[in-house]
């Protein structure tokens, strides 16, 4: 009746139930299987872990904890466990006890109140608030400047809502892909460069680009200006030049720097150090940007403005290709000269000539080369002297004709070192075709006619006022030519 007495709760005045005496062992033991007081193992543990030291003036003695340092009841005479709790008849009518979780024991440390619960839901609930607004905020601007900008790329990409605009764009050789892509939007074609830059590396055509004179409209999207400034644009502008007869290399590219085709430094470059696998050039020595005089064949061209040299040197050299013809080749052979001799000669009659009087000039030419008799050889024409000139002169002194140079002919017998001129058609078949003549000399007169003399005596007297026609000269040695009956037409 003892254990009875000690687990039934009695009412007191107010009707509270009221424990006279508690089991204290079994309620800690409760209390620690809910989890509210550690096990004697954690308790352990705790108890190793080392302890503040606090001043002595600071220390308070702890109050007793009314359920670890309650005094506990010796039982006696039991042999067997505690059985389980059962609840008595006055417990069923008011209640069981509270859970351990409600008890409110000293020591132990209480949940916060719902009050405050709720103040602190209510604060997470704004700050969650907040933060979704300010995320639907910033993707609301992102998709803002996205449509925004992604309309202007879209226009700019494909050339939607530009006004109406052409310009032309030159593009020079060695230009990088920003570089083109600022020259474009100066033009005012494009408003994006860098996103011109993008496209041109993501398609390869950056690599397509050509350096030239281009005509652009703002109707062209990236594709097509692109494809416009490229090696197969059919909008790049062109210069059509024309080269004169007997125009030097020189003169030849000032010409095209002048017309806006190529620059002369480019041109110099090109010629000094490019290939040109053509087999009349074949025995030249390529030792200055000039080396190729006399095959860069005058005429009418169209070059690309602001093309590539090397496309407009072989322009001209495969002309001269096309012209110089098997036939002429075979002829150049006949006589027993070879095809650069013939233009040698063929450059000399066209710096000669008055335009009408080729075929005569080239007779002169080829009797002083194969007669040692009247001029000991030497052709002595003052357009070799000229072309070592640095600039042309009206009247030749002795002290250019004294000047030591493989091109001085009045000075080395035989024909100069190279050609002097790039000699046109009419010259060329000059000298592979001259008249049958005796004449050895010839001199424009006051009437912008050539007059041609068979001897000295007779060319001194002209200068000297006297008149004496030799127009009808005939040859007197039939062995003057290596192959006469070739020579005469």
């Amino acid at each position: 009746m003892a254990d009875d007495k000690r687990n039934t709760p009695r009412e007191s005045n107010s009707g509270e139930p009221v424990f006279d005496d508690i089991d204290w062992e079994q309620l800690v033991s409760r209390l620690r299987e809910g989890g509210v007081l550690p096990t004697s193992e954690q308790s352990a543990h705790a108890d190793t872990r080392p302890v503040p030291e606090a001043d002595a003036e600071d220390t308070e003695p702890e109050a007793p904890d009314p359920v670890t340092d309650a005094p506990t009841q010796e039982i006696t005479g039991l042999t067997e466990s505690i059985p389980p709790y059962e609840p008595s008849d006055q417990e069923h009518r008011h209640g069981p006890l509270p859970p351990p979780e409600e008890l409110d024991i000293p020591g132990q440390e209480q949940p916060e109140p719902k009050q405050h619960r709720r103040r602190a839901k209510v604060r997470s609930l704004g700050v969650t608030f907040l933060v979704a607004v300010l995320y639907v905020v910033c993707v609301l601007s992102i998709a803002f400047l996205a449509a925004t900008f992604g309309w202007r790329w879209a226009n700019d990409l494909l050339a939607l809502n530009k006004d109406e605009l052409t310009a032309s764009v030159t593009i020079d050789a060695g230009d990088s892909i920003d570089e083109v892509a600022a020259k474009l939007e100066d033009a005012g074609l494009i408003d994006y460069p860098y996103l011109f830059e993008i496209y041109a590396a993501f398609t390869n055509k950056a690599e397509k680009i050509s350096s030239g004179t281009y005509e652009l409209t703002t109707d062209m999207d990236y594709s097509a200006l692109l494809n416009n400034i490229s090696t197969s644009s059919t909008t790049r502008e062109t210069v059509t030049v024309t080269i004169p007869e007997g125009y030097t290399v020189a003169e030849i590219f000032q010409l095209l720097e002048d017309q806006g085709a190529c620059t002369v430094e480019a041109l110099e470059y090109s010629a000094l150090n490019d290939e040109f696998n053509y087999t009349f050039l074949a025995d030249l020595e390529q030792d200055d940007p000039y080396w190729m005089e006399g095959y860069l064949f005058p005429d009418t061209y169209e070059f690309y403005k602001d093309g590539d040299a090397k496309v407009a040197l072989s322009k001209m050299l495969y002309n001269y290709s096309q012209k110089f013809d098997s036939d002429m080749k075979e002829r150049a052979e006949r006589l027993g000269y070879t095809q650069h001799e013939i233009m040698v000669i063929a450059s000399i009659i066209e710096k000669e000539t008055d335009g009408e009087d080729q075929k005569d000039i080239a007779s002169v030419i080829y009797n002083r080369l194969q007669s040692t008799g009247e001029t000991l050889g030497k052709l002595q024409m003052d357009s070799t002297i000229q072309y070592i000139l640095e600039e042309r002169k009206e009247q030749l002194t002795e002290e250019d004709l004294a000047i030591d140079s493989p091109y001085n002919t009045y000075l080395y017998e035989g024909l100069p070192a190279g050609t002097i001129c790039n000699p046109g058609m009419e010259a060329i078949e000059a000298a592979l075709y001259p008249n049958n003549t005796t004449y050895y000399y010839f001199i424009l007169g006051d009437d912008d006619t050539t007059h041609f003399f068979a001897t000295y005596e007779e060319f001194n007297n002209y200068r000297n006022g006297i008149t004496t026609d030799t127009s009808d000269s005939e040859i007197t040695d039939d062995d003057f030519y290596v192959e006469d009956e070739d020579l005469g037409e």
